[in-house]
């Protein structure tokens, strides 16, 4: 994703508590306390755009109710470090926090984020499916904003058409062998990509990890058939060995040099390989559409990030209205053009002039129609790392696909028993 630079009066932040010292990067847009900031907004820089700009817009039209931002780390595991010692504490220091897609089931159960107005913040021009990575049981905590999910780059130089389904994808192989390049990446090096691309591939092929009502399901022969494809891509040699070690930009650089035909990624890799220059042996001979699937289109998995109010914040009324405003079809049209990244209002989509600025975005919308969220648990941390740890396992061929998924399952029943 695009990163956002240093605003205009970005300074070190200094803050009373040790603990936010301690979690807290620089800040921008900090207006004095004296000047009327009540709301405290915790975001991170790697959100991408000019948020200081949006912010300082912000502030000019709400003097009885300025905002002060505070940058946090740009590591995940960071934020959310920083975000929990705030709700642990109920110090109410985040009045406003910009959590990933998949902390709301755990934010949420613990009573740390204050419930969301639907019609307000989710209303029927948000996708519905950003809209439900901020939703727990039944209730919306956190506003959708950035969203996303994976698509299939393909090599347009080199097909006449781009495959719907993995069978389709594994006859195009031949045209790599052909050409002396590998066929397919995504993201298998164990982190959260891997936990991404699995959950893809399970539901693609008809599988859940979770069902509708919680439980673990993810011991299926459709889930077999997901984790199959992946695995035997490995063994037979569709799926490169280097594979395993591919995140997000590895996958983008294998694709950018020529190596791969096809590959998984997010809208983000778009934009970098249509650089000129000889960093981009594909420019201009690419194009990106859904993934495929078992029987047909596959199923997306969403990332993206929402905005909640802290339980504990002392301005929610104050902190509301922010929400609204930065959540809003024209902040997030100016946020998609500048950041060239995908939001969660429908009617952007309809713009033609944003989308002739970044015309990777019109399969973006495609893809959106078929997704999914990740798992959502309160326990997400330990649900991901199983994910992780079993499905690797398969990959590497530590373990068979059977048993990998007899593992999950057992892991994760567990997990929910104990949650």
């Amino acid at each position: 994703m695009a990163r956002i630079g240093p605003g205009p009066r970005a300074r070190t932040a200094a803050l009373a508590a040790g603990l936010v010292l301690a979690a807290t990067g620089c800040a921008g847009s900090l207006p004095d306390e004296d000047s009327g900031a009540v709301v405290t907004f915790a975001v991170t820089r790697a959100s991408g755009g000019n948020m200081d700009a949006i912010i300082d817009r912000y502030n000019e039209a709400n003097p009885d109710a300025r905002v002060r931002i505070v940058y946090l780390a740009a590591d995940a595991d960071a934020q959310r470090t920083a975000m929990v010692q705030d709700l642990q504490a109920r110090a109410g220091r985040y009045d406003v926090l910009y959590t990933d897609a998949v902390w709301t089931a755990e934010f949420a159960a613990r009573g740390w984020l204050e419930p969301l107005d639907a019609d307000r913040f989710a209303g029927p021009d948000i996708l519905p499916a950003a809209a439900a990575t901020g939703t727990y049981q039944g209730t919306l905590y956190a506003a959708p904003f950035a969203t996303g999910t994976g698509m299939l780059y393909y090599r347009s130089d080199l097909l006449d058409e781009p495959p719907t389904t993995w069978d389709e994808l594994i006859d195009a192989c031949a045209v790599a062998e052909e050409h002396d390049m590998d066929c397919y990446a995504g993201q298998f090096s164990r982190y959260e990509g891997l936990t991404v691309n699995a959950t893809e591939a399970i539901a693609s092929a008809g599988g859940r990890i979770f069902d509708e009502d919680g439980n673990v399901v993810v011991d299926s022969p459709e889930s077999r058939a997901g984790l199959e494809f992946l695995v035997d891509g490995l063994e037979q040699g569709r799926i490169p060995q280097a594979a395993l070690t591919y995140m997000e930009n590895e996958a983008r650089l294998a694709f950018q040099r020529g190596d791969l035909l096809f590959m998984r990624n997010w809208a983000f890799a778009w934009p970098a390989m249509e650089e000129p220059g000889p960093e981009s042996n594909v420019q201009g001979r690419f194009d990106a559409v859904p993934l495929p699937g078992l029987d047909g289109p596959g199923t997306g998995t969403l990332g993206g990030n929402n905005l909640a109010v802290s339980a504990y914040s002392g301005h929610k009324e104050e902190a509301l209205r922010f929400v609204e405003y930065v959540t809003s079809e024209s902040v997030q049209a100016e946020w998609m053009a500048d950041t060239n990244t995908p939001t969660s209002w429908q009617t952007n989509y309809e713009d033609e002039e944003l989308m002739a600025g970044a015309p990777h975005l019109v399969p973006q919308r495609a893809a959106l129609d078929s997704v999914l969220p990740r798992p959502q648990s309160p326990r997400y941390n330990d649900v991901t790392n199983a994910v992780q740890r079993h499905v690797y396992s398969a990959l590497t061929g530590e373990k068979t696909v059977d048993q990998a998924l007899a593992d999950l399952q057992a892991e994760l029943e567990r997990v929910v028993a104990s949650a």
